[in-house]
């Protein structure tokens, strides 16, 4: 608890009603950078489920006469996902509140706020951070996100969404991963053609992405040849980048379709609340800040990545 002694040079008079609009203000003062890879959905209830079909496969010639092949979609994967509760809180005693206090108050409040939201970049950030180690983030299908062995159950065999030997980021990288991304297919081979939206890198690369993607020409040869990602053919041009601050590895970087094409998923069962309530015996402040949520992934198609070297 915070008390008098520890703060010598407080002076004004407290406002505790104004600490939500404290919180919530340095809450929402930076847009959440993961909802720019994850689908955010509301929930009603203790935990969400999905699982996955197959779908069809491609049609076959039919003789004159003959009966139709009837196809019997095969059920892929299920997966769970269980809310769970995030809280943190601060208090202060009676004399601390009625001797100023609101200089303190109001940088604790700000304070609370701003954990909050890095609590939540921190924790969306794993799933990529730790996104090509099983044990860690392994999804419905029990490998990897990023992985050269997601199963296919219907045709059999298996799908990488990862390159086949790990590679810095540069121009001829990036083709590499635009290419494996537009070759991938679904359960049933069929071409799944979902469009890579952006890259996201760390902020050691930055401008790396940036000379690479928005420049006219190729960045990487002095004969002008023309920057062959802002002229894809059937796609829109790939120029969109944006720096993942809360990814740690200075070498990984990943190409993400629009998170409506994806399996990324956040589900909302609480959103962020404040909620203050005083002692009735010693007068003291109690301000605490939860919220309850769950995320993950269900399908890695629509996303693809390295680790670099």
């Amino acid at each position: 608890m915070m008390t008098r002694a520890q703060y010598t040079d407080t002076q004004l008079t407290t406002m505790l009603p104004m600490l939500d609009e404290v919180i919530m203000g340095k809450f929402a003062q930076y847009p959440d950078q993961w909802k720019r890879v994850f689908r955010t959905m509301t929930s009603t209830r203790s935990n969400e489920q999905t699982t996955g079909i197959s779908g069809m496969g491609l049609f076959t010639t039919l003789n004159e006469g003959a009966a139709v092949s009837y196809d019997q979609p095969v059920q892929l994967f299920d997966k769970t996902y269980t809310h769970l509760d995030y809280a943190k809180g601060f208090k202060t005693s009676h004399q601390l509140i009625r001797d100023d206090k609101f200089g303190i108050i109001k940088r604790m409040a700000t304070e609370l706020g701003k954990s909050a939201k890095e609590t939540r970049e921190i924790a969306h950030a794993a799933t990529f951070n730790n996104g090509f180690t099983a044990g860690a983030t392994a999804g419905p299908d029990a490998v990897a996100l990023f992985s050269a062995t997601h199963p296919q159950v219907y045709t059999g065999g298996t799908q990488s969404n990862i390159l086949s030997a790990a590679a810095d980021f540069d121009d001829d990288s990036l083709r590499l991963m635009l290419t494996l991304m537009r070759q991938m297919k679904d359960q049933t081979g069929k071409r799944v053609r979902i469009p890579p939206r952006a890259l996201v890198v760390p902020s050691d690369l930055e401008f790396t992405a940036g000379e690479v993607l928005k420049s006219r020409d190729r960045s990487d040869t002095p004969n002008r040849a023309v920057n062959a990602l802002q002229h894809r053919d059937g796609f829109p041009a790939f120029t969109d980048f944006w720096c993942w601050d809360y990814l740690t590895d200075a070498d990984a970087w990943f190409v993400v379709c629009a998170p409506e094409d994806s399996e990324l998923r956040h589900y909302q069962r609480e959103e962020p609340d404040t909620l203050h309530d005083v002692d009735f015996d010693t007068r003291s402040a109690k301000t605490a800040m939860w919220y309850a949520e769950s995320f993950g992934w269900s399908d890695y198609l629509g996303l693809v990545g390295t680790p670099g070297v």
